[in-house]
Formats: C-alpha cells, sequence, structure tokens
C-alpha cells in the first residue's frame, strides 16, 4: 500500500488558495491541508478546492485549520496534529504586489528602491512558522514563497531556515525555454535551461529582458548539447517582455503557483526531478536544482562552480537593497535603497538584526499605511514612536 501524500500549505492567500487548487485537481493518493486565519474564508477556500476537484472527476482529501502564524504554540499544534510530509509556506505581512496598487507615480518611486528594504515583512512569519515547525518536532520538508533568496540566507544563522523556496528564478525559465526553441527553431522539449539569478534579476527580466546591474548564469543546452555560445543571449532575453510577455501583478500569480507545484510535487510524491528555485539550503539567490531522495543538490551548467554561482546571486542581492547578510543573521541593507523608503515613507533601517526584524517590520507596516492615508504623499519626517501597532499577519495578499 503507498504512501498517501500529505502536504500542508500554510497561509490562505490568493497564492495558497492557487496551490491548493493546482494540487487538487490530482490523480495521486493525497490529503491537502490549508490553514488559514480567517475560519470562513479557510473554509470556503477548502471547500471550493475540493468541490473543483470532484467536478473534474478527482477525489483528493481537502481540509483544513484555523492559525494565526504569529501563536507559535498553536500553529505548532496544528502541524503536529496534521503530521504533514510537505509544509508550504505562502504567508507575508505585505506581498510583494501590495505597492502596484498605489498610483502609478507612487508605484514608480517606491519601485525604484527594489525588493530588499521590505525584507522584514517577509522575514517575520517564515520565521514564527520555523519557530512552530521546530517546536512541533516535525520532519517535513519546508517550502517557502516568501521572499527566500534573502529569507532563507538569514534564518539559516539560527537554524530556522526552509528547506527550499519557490518562485523568482523559476518563473522566467518557460519564457526563456519557449524564445529558445524559437531562436532555434526546434520543439520546446528538446530545450533545458540552467539559469542562476537572484530576485532583482529575475524580476528584471520579465519587466525589461535584462539583468539590469546585476548578474545572471545561463546555459541553454538543445538535446544533451550546449548551445549557449550559437544563441545571442542579450537578443534572446529581450523577447522576455515583448514577444513573450506574459500577465504580472495579482493575477500573475499563476506563474508563481505552477512554479510552486514543480517543487511541491516532486517532494510530495518522492521522485526525483530538476527545477529552478531559491535559496535551497539557505544560499542566497536562486538556482537550478536537482531534487533527490528528498533532498536537494545544485543543477549548474558544466564548469560552474556553487562558489561562481553564489557569488552572481550576491550580485544581484546588493542591487535588490541588501548589501550584506552576515553569518549570525544580521542584515545590511543599501543606503540609495533605504534612502527611497526614507523619503517616502519616513522608514530608515541601516541594519537589522534577527531580534528586531518584528519590530521593523510593525513600523514599516505603520508607515506604509499612512503612507497611503495621505495620498502617497512623501514623509515628513517625525520621531518614530516607541510603541507600534502590530500588523495584520497575512497569507500572501495582505493590503
Amino acid at each position: 500500500m503507498s504512501h498517501q501524500q500529505k502536504i500542508m500549505i500554510l497561509g490562505a492567500g490568493d497564492l495558497g488558495r492557487r496551490v491548493l487548487s493546482e494540487l487538487a485537481h490530482s490523480k495521486a493518493d493525497r490529503h491537502i491541508q490549508l490553514v488559514g486565519r480567517n475560519k470562513e474564508e479557510t473554509l470556503r477556500a477548502a471547500n471550493l478546492a475540493s468541490f473543483c476537484s470532484l467536478q473534474r472527476g478527482y477525489t483528493i482529501n481537502v481540509a483544513h485549520a484555523i492559525t494565526d502564524i504569529t501563536d507559535v504554540e498553536r500553529t505548532a499544534e496544528c502541524i503536529a496534529m496534521s503530521n504533514p510530509d510537505v509544509i508550504f509556506l505562502a504567508a507575508s505581512l505585505q506581498s510583494w504586489w501590495v505597492i502596484s496598487t498605489l498610483p502609478s507615480d507612487a508605484f514608480n518611486r517606491l519601485y525604484a528602491a527594489n525588493f530588499g528594504p521590505w525584507l522584514p515583512m517577509h522575514l517575520v512569519p517564515v520565521m514564527k512558522a520555523m519557530q512552530a515547525v521546530k517546536m512541533a518536532g516535525s520532519d517535513a520538508v519546508v517550502v517557502n514563497a516568501a521572499f527566500p533568496d534573502a529569507v532563507h540566507p538569514a534564518l539559516s544563522a539560527v537554524g530556522l531556515s526552509p528547506h527550499i523556496g519557490i518562485g523568482n528564478v523559476a518563473n522566467n525559465v518557460p519564457g526563456i525555454r519557449t524564445a529558445a526553441a524559437d531562436y532555434l527553431d526546434c520543439c520546446v522539449d528538446d530545450i533545458e535551461v540552467r539559469l542562476i539569478a537572484h530576485h532583482y534579476v529575475s524580476h528584471r527580466l520579465s519587466r525589461h529582458g535584462d539583468k539590469g546591474l546585476g548578474e545572471l548564469g545561463l546555459a541553454v543546452v538543445m538535446n544533451g548539447t550546449d548551445v549557449t555560445f550559437d544563441i545571442d543571449v542579450s537578443r534572446l532575453l529581450k523577447r522576455l517582455p515583448t514577444d513573450y510577455r506574459r500577465t504580472g501583478g495579482l493575477p500573475g500569480q499563476a506563474m508563481t503557483a505552477a512554479s510552486a507545484v514543480s517543487v511541491l510535487e516532486p517532494l510530495a510524491e518522492g521522485r526525483d526531478s530538476v527545477v529552478h528555485a531559491p535559496a535551497p539550503n539557505g544560499l542566497p539567490g536562486g538556482y537550478p536544482v536537482a531534487i533527490e531522495s528528498g533532498g536537494f543538490r545544485l543543477a549548474l551548467p558544466a564548469g560552474m562552480s556553487e562558489e561562481e554561482a553564489v557569488r552572481i546571486n550576491l550580485a544581484g542581492q546588493k542591487q535588490d537593497g541588501i548589501s550584506e547578510i552576515r553569518p549570525d543573521g544580521t542584515i545590511l541593507f543599501e543606503p540609495s535603497a533605504m534612502e527611497i523608503l526614507d523619503q517616502e515613507l519616513g522608514y530608515r533601517c541601516s541594519t537589522m538584526a534577527l531580534s528586531e526584524a518584528e519590530e521593523r517590520a510593525r513600523e514599516l507596516a505603520r508607515r506604509f499605511r499612512d503612507y497611503r492615508a495621505r495620498g502617497c504623499t512623501p514623509a515628513t519626517h517625525k520621531p518614530m514612536s516607541t510603541k507600534l501597532p502590530s500588523p495584520a499577519v497575512c497569507s500572501d495578499e495582505a493590503h
């Protein structure tokens, strides 16, 4: 008798629900539990996925549970009771797309700071979830969606890094494969890609078709032969936001959900696979990764060392607004990126220890909330309050 696949999705927001739907449409012997904060919304989302699955002839067991991820003990109880093989973390205090809901001029000003300064919003819920995993004594493989490129290397310092991330580097691979097949006049099934890129570069590729001021590693293989040097790589990448442009923003999370499932299913099914994913085993940035017997090994292009791949990703990390992640988990932010948040929100943080992350997240949430309320006008600098309201802990679509 085969082992039933048990998957917990911790976070019932947009991405968590999309991944639930994808996983529920399967003939596998699979039990999926959706865990959220809001009882009514989580119940409805779990039932919707279950009923849609049944409508298409599948009989996946879909359950739900309720917890606030800041309640580590309650979350640990949920994990211990479910005893999942795989946990998918889809929780953030403020998802990446929220600033895109601002007026375009305000969005463009904040967008220029890149993603790094917002790190506390993603690090805190992942840290809480991992504390719950440890408290539960779970040996589940933990897969994280919230800015893994930087969250994982920071949390690895205290033994709280998830095993692997999803999205980011992976999201451009189908477009690159398709563009390469077109370039080489072959079937897309004949093309394999090995891409090394930090979140900053991944975002640049889909939006601008270039690596910006970061670096990337890329190998294109056709039927087992490396043909990278037969391709004008710059010309190929320029086609991503033109001929091969895709829907972005919140609706575009369908691509992120597909990238998540490409990692989650091999882990749940116990099969080997080569995928693209950020932050395997706590490394910074994104890589091609071989999933082997539930573990992870870098599947880099021939001749590339792990040291070179990490160097490429650290160059992207700097452009994303993070100067350094120290061995103790302390994060140093790029002054130029933080200057933008200072001007717009009145928020400045040059260095953040892990112990300060919750306070910084509360402050950043409050200042962003005030920024939106005053019509996105730049901040008038006032002394920081010593007592800060707690932001809502939301699953990947927080406002």
